[in-house]
């Protein structure tokens, strides 16, 4: 009987140890799935805000390209802005002192001036006329050599940039022609190893204008490029003179 009753007691001891057993497996099961939820949810929410970040990331970055962009094209504009300045500048100084002296000469003081005519712009030792009407390039070249002059001839950069300052936007005649075969300067500077400044595809010697003939006379275009068209057009034109034959 003894004997039995340890039995007893010891399946009953085993049973409420199974038990308790149960019961902290069921609770470790409870907080297991209750860390379970919460990691997905720390999940879910870092990788929301992982995917926000990375999205202000990307429009920081944008703004950021759009801002040193906008800062380059500043940058640009500033530089032309000031290298215009100075051209500008530089053209004021040059007439200013053609007027002085135009101004000496006139009070006429009894001392020899190197200086251009009235209304004649001087550039580098050279004397520039520029028209306000339009005749063709036979007549404009008539009219320069009347002055002791020529149309004018282009020798630099520096000089095109001079001449389209002062002519403005109309096409204007240049001492360039090559009516008698190749392309010549009328003062004879050589054509072949001289500054040029065509647009693109020209000269052409377009014979579809209908008015007759090739185009054999250069001009300038509206934002200085050189052209070739029918001499007999009525464009503006720019007469040139040294400054030494001005006097």
């Amino acid at each position: 009987m003894t004997k039995e009753y340890q039995d007893l007691q010891h399946l009953d001891n085993e049973e409420s140890d199974h038990h308790y057993q149960l019961r902290e497996d069921s609770q470790l099961q409870k907080e297991l799935h209750a860390l379970r939820g919460m990691f997905s949810n720390f999940t879910v929410s870092t990788e929301a805000e992982v995917k926000t970040l990375s999205t202000q990331g990307d429009s920081v970055g944008r703004k950021m390209k759009s801002l040193e962009s906008q800062l380059l094209e500043q940058q640009r504009l500033m530089g032309e802005d000031h290298s215009n300045l100075l051209l500008h500048v530089k053209h004021f100084v040059s007439d200013l002192r053609s007027l002085s002296c135009q101004l000496a000469m006139l009070q006429g003081n009894g001392t020899e001036r190197s200086c251009c005519p009235v209304n004649w712009v001087e550039y580098e030792g050279s004397c520039y006329w520029f028209s306000r009407s339009g005749k063709s390039w036979p007549e404009a070249q008539k009219y320069c050599q009347l002055e002791d002059a020529h149309l004018v001839v282009v020798t630099s950069w520096e000089e095109q940039n001079f001449i389209q300052h002062h002519m403005g936007s109309a096409n204007t005649w240049m001492g360039l022609t090559d009516k008698n075969g190749p392309w010549k300067w009328v003062d004879g500077t050589d054509y072949e190893t001289g500054f040029k400044n065509w647009r693109p595809e020209q000269p052409d010697d377009w014979y579809g204008h209908g008015l007759g003939g090739g185009e054999d006379c250069a001009h300038f275009t509206n934002n200085g490029g050189w052209n070739d068209d029918v001499c007999q057009r009525p464009y503006r034109w720019v007469c040139e003179t040294g400054l030494d034959k001005a006097n």
